[in-house]
């Protein structure tokens, strides 16, 4: 008879060759963007890319919240957190009347319009998906062993 084989152990199934995904939807209101950035610095704990990882739930969620419908009743954003390199982060919101875009800030004293040109100067990619109609994915790609 053969000799059975073992089951793997803890850390070959939580550390395994297979990218860690984890999504998570949030209420559309202000209070959810800590929570947002709780839930990714959970799972991002002891990572090199920690704070900027942090940085971009932040400005995501919040951008989810100021520029789309997120914000109504009943809106919500989604996190599409991924532990790999590059990480991926991800915020899904519910659309809106315009889209998504990078640009460097003409206005040096303005009050917004910095946050994903700030985010595409750390990223080793940022990314918009969908449509107003439909909503957007509002992506990054970070080095997971880099702090920025």
């Amino acid at each position: 008879m053969g000799q059975a084989e073992c089951p793997p152990g803890a850390a070959d199934f939580l550390w395994g060759p297979d990218e860690m995904r984890w999504r998570r939807a949030f209420p559309g209101r202000p209070d959810q963007v800590a929570a947002a950035r709780g839930f990714a610095r959970a799972l991002f704990a002891g990572a090199a890319c920690l704070d900027v990882v942090e940085l971009a739930v932040s400005e995501l969620a919040a951008n989810a919240l100021r520029h789309t419908r997120s914000r109504l009743d009943g809106g919500w954003f989604g996190i599409e957190l991924v532990y790999d390199d590059p990480a991926y982060v991800a915020v899904i919101d519910n659309g809106g009347a315009g889209v998504p875009v990078v640009s460097e800030p003409l206005d040096e004293w303005a009050e917004s319009g910095r946050g994903l040109w700030a985010l595409s100067l750390v990223a080793v990619k940022l990314g918009v998906e969908g449509t107003p109609h439909a909503g957007h994915r509002v992506w990054i790609e970070l080095a997971l062993d880099e702090s920025s």
